[in-house]
């Protein structure tokens, strides 16, 4: 199995080559783990002990496993309410916080809007206005009513169509974060594929975790090279004919002048919800978020150079610390 990593860090570094690698197809990607510990054995239990776990909640969580929680939420009728695993429930608590602190950018029922902006190729096609307001009536997360006594929740309006992919995989290397912790095994990183990475502690005599984020436009471009000592980093972009749309208004439609966001956060969940709000944001709505939270950053690529009036491939918002 190739590594993904590879994309990510700079496997030639000592913290790399010391540390002992694990890797688990799930969720539509490859986790890996890298784990600092003297006895390869006891730490191969671990990561198999991680890597369960990650399977466990794509049972629960995926939309495209019929009876899971979110394909039971995606065809719940109004009123009806539907009992939730616990970190389900958790998950789409986290994805309603992030709704809420990025104004409504990150939001996992954009279901409608998708299927309203691309036709069966998912290729671009042009909506009128009647179809994009009918879609925008299906989009919110003040739609999704959630019980924090029963673990249940309740769609207010039929037809709303929920994905935790934009979070999911954050919520995952979070709980593989924790168990990892519970064996013993903090010395270790965590990835979700190549644009999400999560430290849980970095080992004895390193400066961090070598990481080389990439231009998503021009992947022998390397943005920048920074040791990763805390916290987590997750990329979006617009790749091969990707789109991303922007629920925040029936004008705004899919994103047009930015082609990738790299975020850097406390957290897995919030790094996943904040590289794609990012997409959407302004240069200033960046800049100020990353200032009113500590331990947040940000770069942005454009291919409109009026997006970027520094002449360089991107921008940067906020302390990359160690960067070099």
């Amino acid at each position: 199995m190739k590594k993904q990593s590879e994309q990510i860090l700079d496997c030639a570094e000592k913290t790399i080559t010391d540390s002992f690698h694990f890797s688990h197809e799930a969720m539509a990607t490859v986790y890996e783990l890298y784990i600092s510990n003297e006895d390869e054995d006891y730490a191969r239990q671990g990561a198999q002990a991680a890597f369960a776990e990650v399977d466990r909640l794509e049972l629960e969580m995926s939309r495209f496993i019929s009876n899971s929680d979110i394909s039971r939420l995606n065809a719940a009728l109004p009123g009806q309410v539907i009992d939730l695993g616990i970190d389900t429930f958790n998950c789409l608590v986290r994805a309603k916080e992030m709704f809420e602190k990025t104004r409504g950018a990150f939001d996992i029922s954009v279901g409608a809007l998708y299927d309203c902006w691309l036709d069966d190729n998912r290729s671009l096609r042009e909506p009128s206005l009647d179809e994009v307001q009918k879609a925008s009536e299906l989009t919110g997360l003040d739609l999704l009513k959630l019980d924090d006594d029963d673990f249940c929740a309740e769609v207010l309006v039929e037809g709303v169509k929920f994905d935790l992919g934009g979070i999911g995989k954050g919520y995952a290397a979070e709980k593989v974060s924790e168990i990892l912790k519970e064996w013993s095994l903090e010395q270790s990183l965590v990835l979700a594929g190549a644009s999400s990475v999560l430290c849980v502690s970095v080992p004895d005599g390193m400066n961090g975790w070598p990481v080389r984020l990439r231009n998503p436009d021009d992947s022998r471009e390397i943005l920048i090279r920074f040791d990763l000592k805390e916290g987590a980093i997750s990329g979006s972009g617009r790749k091969k004919g990707q789109h991303i749309i922007d629920p925040r208004s029936i004008e705004a439609g899919p994103v047009q002048g930015c082609s990738g966001a790299w975020s850097l956060a406390p957290d897995a969940i919030t790094a996943d919800a904040l590289s794609t709000a990012f997409m959407m944001f302004s240069n200033e709505e960046i800049s100020d978020y990353c200032l009113a939270n500590s331990g947040t950053a940000a770069i942005i690529t454009s291919l409109d150079e009026r997006l970027n009036p520094s002449g360089q491939s991107f921008q940067k918002f906020g302390q990359f610390w160690g960067s070099y």
